[in-house]
């Protein structure tokens, strides 16, 4: 029986350390609203375009600036955003505090109003995206959490099988 309980310290402890690697590796990467702010602009086009990890982005080009402003086919109303913003339009923005371009040489969107002078405007708030975006990584962190906790369950009861069976050490002459 203590062997049985050896084993359980060994899944126990395998357990609890993939639940905190788990967790981890799944902590959402999305800025604080504070760390945002309001960026306005005249779209001038729009282009489409596949990430390098084939997802699909629709990067917005502002008259009067290089930098491009991209937003990801994982965030709410996309196909909204792709098919019905208009080009020749002033939208809002909320973009990050300081925000570096990535890679592709354009910077994220966090936020999105357009200001349609004939329809309903497309607005997609920061609650909305981070919410949409989030999803899967908080699914994960739950995961994570079970498997902790499974691994800590079997850790108490490998202690409690040790403590409940006394070692009782054998002659080694016999």
């Amino acid at each position: 029986m203590r062997h049985f309980a050896a084993w359980l310290y060994f899944l126990g402890t395998v357990s609890v350390l993939a639940g905190i690697v788990i967790y981890l590796t799944n902590i959402p990467n999305v800025p604080d609203e504070d760390d945002l702010v309001s960026y306005t602009g005249y779209v001038v086009g729009i282009r489409l375009e596949k990430d390098f990890d084939g997802t699909d982005v629709v990067y917005f080009l502002i008259r009067d600036d290089e930098v491009r402003y991209k937003y990801m086919s994982t965030y709410p109303m996309y196909v909204e955003v792709r098919d019905r913003l208009g080009i020749y339009r002033d939208i809002d923005m909320m973009i990050e505090k300081d925000a570096e371009p990535d890679f592709d040489g354009a910077v994220r969107i966090w936020g999105l109003v357009e200001h349609d002078p004939y329809n309903p405007g497309t607005v997609v708030t920061f609650q909305e995206i981070v919410d949409e975006t989030t999803e899967t990584d908080r699914s994960w962190q739950a995961v994570g959490l079970y498997v902790l906790g499974g691994g800590l369950v079997l850790l108490l009861l490998a202690y409690g099988i040790r403590r409940a069976v006394p070692y009782v050490p054998k002659d080694p002459s016999v």
